[in-house]
């Protein structure tokens, strides 16, 4: 699924979007790219949106480096950029100091090991306790006295957030007992956290908290566990300590359909949304190349087909182990089934028949 043309768009309309709401500042939460040596394609894409919003719009953009996003790459020149109004950061010691936007004190905290954090900070070397004792650092230093408000951007797995199919490290740390993840309480004491890490747009804080904790979430679905998020960026103000969010126009759409192969058929003559991106279950039959070339002419797009599952199906191990004890007319019925959505005809399976007994008498 070729992204860029999409990323382009979302690009476009966010600096659009700052400057139609009068920003006096953007803030991205870390993860600009999906792995730490970014494409040529991806970094002229950024490289663009940072200039447009920047020096086009006027527009300060506050970044800090994810997990995915090479912090040292990302953050390079990053003294030099500030001049144009681009504050990047991108190690822990970046974090301490913050940018000053009219009222608006902005501490930058990229995803960081926590044994740096220790070494630096004198901490444990956890994850809490390193990011309670970066925190502690921060808020140690901050200006309280009104009418600063006092922002934080990290980005983390914090308590209580919930993350998407496609949030493949988050639910990797879920996987082991979520020890990574850090308690909503450790940031209260700034006014405004803004996260990343998590894809889905959520508010971690209560209403009335005096510390209001979001994820603005990722601009766009990058799978269909996410085909029905709402995708945002949040508007926060400075002087009544309020956030917005705002709904994001996708420039494509996921989907997802799941019912009897008939019924999907029938279903797809009059579906007007064909161009769609399409992930099909079909629930009574196989998913064979037959199923999948017939449901492809109807949705171009299609990019996930599966289909019904047999009474052995499972792991490698589990379908290795059945196979070796199914006799071979039964597994080429299986193959076929698998391959083309139907099994063996009363034709075929006399074809079958005869050429193994023309073996048996060969051997």
């Amino acid at each position: 699924m070729p992204l860029l043309p999409y990323q382009r768009e979302l690009c476009d309309s966010l600096c659009e979007l700052a400057e139609r709401e009068y920003a006096d500042a953007v803030i991205i939460a870390g993860d600009i790219f999906d792995t730490s040596v970014a494409s040529a394609e991806a970094v002229r894409l950024w490289s663009g949106f940072a200039t447009k919003l920047c020096l086009e719009k006027k527009i300060p953009l506050i970044v800090c480096a994810g997990n995915h996003d090479g912090a040292a790459r990302l953050s390079s020149c990053s003294e030099l950029l500030k001049a144009s109004g681009l504050y990047i950061s991108g190690s822990l010691e970046d974090a301490f100091t913050p940018v000053r936007i009219g009222n608006a004190a902005i501490y930058s905290l990229p995803y960081f090991n926590p044994a740096d954090a220790a070494a630096v900070l004198e901490c444990g070397s956890d994850a809490v306790s390193a990011m309670k004792a970066a925190v502690s650092e921060m808020l140690s230093k901050a200006d309280r006295s009104s009418p600063i408000c006092n922002i934080l951007a990290a980005h983390c797995f914090a308590a209580g957030g919930t993350a998407s199919e496609s949030d493949i490290s988050a639910r990797a740390a879920e996987s082991v007992g979520g020890a990574d993840k850090i308690p909503a309480d450790v940031f209260n004491g700034f006014d405004y956290v803004a996260l990343g890490h998590l894809h889905k747009a959520q508010t971690l804080s209560k209403d009335g908290a005096e510390t209001v904790i979001r994820y603005s979430g990722a601009p766009l679905p990058y799978s269909f566990g996410e085909a029905k998020h709402k995708k945002t960026v949040t508007l926060y103000d400075t002087d009544t300590r309020s956030a917005e969010a705002i709904e994001i126009p996708q420039p494509y759409i996921l989907r997802t359909l799941e019912d009897t192969y008939e019924n999907i058929l029938a279903y797809a003559e009059s579906d007007k949304n064909r161009d769609d991106y399409m992930k099909i279950t079909v629930t009574d039959k196989f998913a064979g190349d037959g199923a999948f070339i017939r449901l492809k002419e109807l949705y171009p797009k299609l990019l996930q087909f599966s289909g019904m599952r047999s009474e052995t199906s499972g792991d490698s191990e589990t379908t290795a182990a059945a196979a070796s004890e199914m006799d071979i007319v039964s597994l080429a019925v299986r193959y076929l089934e698998e391959r083309r959505g139907t099994g063996a005809d009363e034709d075929e399976l006399k074809w079958l028949s005869e050429a193994l007994k023309e073996l048996e008498e060969e051997t």
